[in-house]
């Protein structure tokens, strides 16, 4: 049997404290009972408090969702990759009735109290269009476009994100995946 360590449980509950509330939907009481951590323990760890918390959480979950966005595409045609991507939102909203968002885009809208978690969260943007980018070269786009498109995917999937959980309706999601296939679709191998 294994042990979840003590930084392990405080990033595991500020991510998902983040996807279900946002930054300031949740104050250091509710990490620690969400986790199960004594206070003295967190800052033995996170010596900064709840903003040193968030931020290495939404590093890790960019992390995260890097790494498989990179195994999906290496497997896969980018646009392909995009329409799993795609379902996989579509899947947790409707599991969790539109209750789980995505942490990166809460770390996001915190950027007046949370500076650096904002920060985390716009590396692991720029890591996601970078990997979209080099599939799409990879998949027959010129390095220009393929750059243009990556952005516009991101940026696509995080308002559908925001706008899918705000309607309560998986709608920005499919439009996303429909207008990606009509646009680059005919151009890619």
């Amino acid at each position: 049997m294994t042990t979840t360590s003590v930084r392990d449980r405080l990033l595991s509950s500020a991510t998902l404290l983040l996807r279900s509330r946002g930054a300031d939907g949740f104050g250091v009481a509710e990490l620690l009972a969400s986790s199960g951590v004594a206070r003295r323990s967190m800052y033995q760890h996170f010596p900064d408090g709840k903003a040193e918390v968030l931020r290495v959480a939404t590093a890790e979950a960019g992390k995260g969702v890097g790494a498989l966005l990179k195994a999906m595409l290496d497997e896969m045609p980018a646009l392909d990759a995009l329409d799993v991507w795609v379902q996989q939102w579509i899947d947790l909203y409707v599991e969790t009735d539109y209750a789980i968002g995505c942490p990166l885009a809460a770390a996001s809208l915190s950027a007046p109290e949370y500076p650096a978690a904002a920060a985390e969260a716009a590396v692991a943007f720029r890591r996601f269009e970078s990997l979209i980018a080099d599939a799409l070269v990879r998949d027959g786009l010129d390095a220009a476009e393929a750059t243009t498109a990556a952005a516009v995917l991101v940026f696509g999937l995080e308002g559908a994100i925001v706008t899918a959980r705000a309607r309560r309706d998986i709608a920005p999601f499919r439009a996303l995946a429909d207008h990606a296939r009509s646009v680059w679709g005919p151009r890619l191998a």
